[in-house]
């Protein structure tokens, strides 16, 4: 009997060591998501970003029958407080569009999951981008489309004051500006309602916002003050844009007056050029030009990087069907439907190797716009520099405050919430 139970114990301690071995020299396996799962995903795009993404979530689900997607549409200006409303309350979406900006916050607040794990294939990526998807040593976010502000024109207007390319520095800007300046139409539309659209401002005449690396804080600096005070002599000492305080609505009016002709120089991003040539004055597309922001006194020049990046929720209980979903989105096929359909600039290198992207004038012209580009801080705060500014950008076109009263008051605004 005993000799049994020593053979027995013999060939169960081979076998026991035999599926060890086996399973400890075997490679891991990509985990195969084979039950039926359903993920939340809420973005923010327009309505002709929506029609382009609504085929490519299709075409996800008839390629993936086991992942259904519930998509929301969330208005821009409530995004970035209803995800964090949602987060604190343990039900926020499995994927979420979050605006550049917003994905630092979120994560210093534990919103996020982090996606090292999971996003392999970074090399593909632009830098500009793929920096604002790093924070605190960890990556947060894919990179979906990335975005600067440019100077829009109307190529016939130009043409027909004797123009043939746009502006290249402030002063020549004025003076462009001017001539086109004439019977009830303008030679340029400013928002006056948004501190973004300062920015390209601000930096090409020296200005900042704040340094990531020590803090400091820039926005009052006399190269900020000096590029407010150069606005406000374009409305009221050369009289090239109309004063218009209808702050709730100077987007749509700087749209509607360029697509018609009544206004010859906008600034404005990729996202809006699909709209831009539904317009009246520019049935012919190749009358849009697009060009860098001019350069200021010294010679320099920026326009604020923006853009968005696909993030999973901390609490998500289907991370592996939500990056699966993001990976789709993200391909270089994806983010070049959105190129060629809505103008947007994709954030993979690869992309703009597609025959269909290098094609596109208008990639290629922003491609320019976003080289000579300024990145924002890249600080849990960053999302919330602009609930201080732009109260204090809109006080000076009121008349309320001077340019270095109101900058002033968003440098001491941004000491307290940077804690200084």
């Amino acid at each position: 009997m005993k000799k049994l139970l020593f053979i027995f114990s013999i060939f169960a301690l081979v076998f026991l060591l035999s599926a060890c071995s086996s399973e400890t020299s075997e490679e891991p396996k990509q985990e195969v998501i084979d039950e039926q799962v359903t993920i939340s995903f809420w973005h923010t795009m327009n309505d002709e970003e929506t029609k382009t993404l609504e085929a490519i979530v299709e075409e996800f689900e008839n390629a993936n029958p086991n992942i259904k997607v519930n998509m929301e549409n969330v208005p821009f200006s409530e995004a970035q407080n209803k995800f964090k409303t949602a987060a604190q309350a343990g039900n926020a979406p499995d994927v979420f569009r979050s605006e550049i900006a917003w994905t630092p916050e979120f994560a210093a607040l534990g919103y996020l999951m982090p996606l090292d794990n999971y996003f392999k294939d970074q090399d593909d990526f632009l830098a500009a981008p793929l920096n604002y998807s790093k924070w605190n040593g960890k990556t947060w976010s894919v990179p979906q489309v990335t975005d600067a502000l440019a100077l829009l024109y109307n190529k016939k207007m130009l043409a027909d004051a004797g123009y043939d390319k746009a502006p290249e520095t402030w002063d020549e800007f004025v003076k462009v500006a001017q001539d086109l300046t004439k019977g009830g139409k303008y030679g340029f539309y400013y928002r006056q309602s948004d501190a973004y659209w300062f920015q390209p401002f601000m930096w090409s005449f020296g200005g900042g916002l704040i340094d990531e690396d020590d803090l400091e804080i820039h926005i009052n600096d006399p190269g900020s003050v000096k590029a407010l005070e150069f606005i406000l002599k374009l409305r009221d000492e050369y009289k090239v844009f109309k004063n218009d305080k209808d702050f709730s609505n100077d987007y749509t009016n700087a749209m509607e007056t360029f697509k018609a002709g009544d206004v010859a120089m906008i600034l404005n991003g990729p996202w809006s050029t699909s709209d831009i040539l539904s317009g009246s004055a520019f049935e012919d597309p190749n009358n849009l030009g697009i060009a860098p922001i001019p350069k200021g006194p010294e010679g320099l020049t920026g326009s604020p990087v923006g853009g968005h990046g696909y993030v999973i929720y901390a609490g998500t209980k289907n991370a592996d069907a939500s990056y699966k979903f993001i990976e789709f989105l993200s391909s270089k096929e994806n983010q070049a439907k959105f190129a060629v359909n809505n103008g947007l600039l994709p954030t993979r290198k690869s992309a703009y190797e597609l025959d269909e992207v290098k094609n596109n004038r208008i990639i290629s012209d922003y491609k320019l716009v976003i080289e000579r580009a300024t990145n924002r801080p890249v600080i849990p705060e960053g999302g919330q520099i602009y609930t201080d500014f732009t109260p204090e950008i809109q006080a000076v076109f009121q008349g309320k405050k001077s340019p270095q009263e109101a900058l002033d008051a968003v440098a001491k605004a941004w000491a307290e919430l940077l804690g200084k």
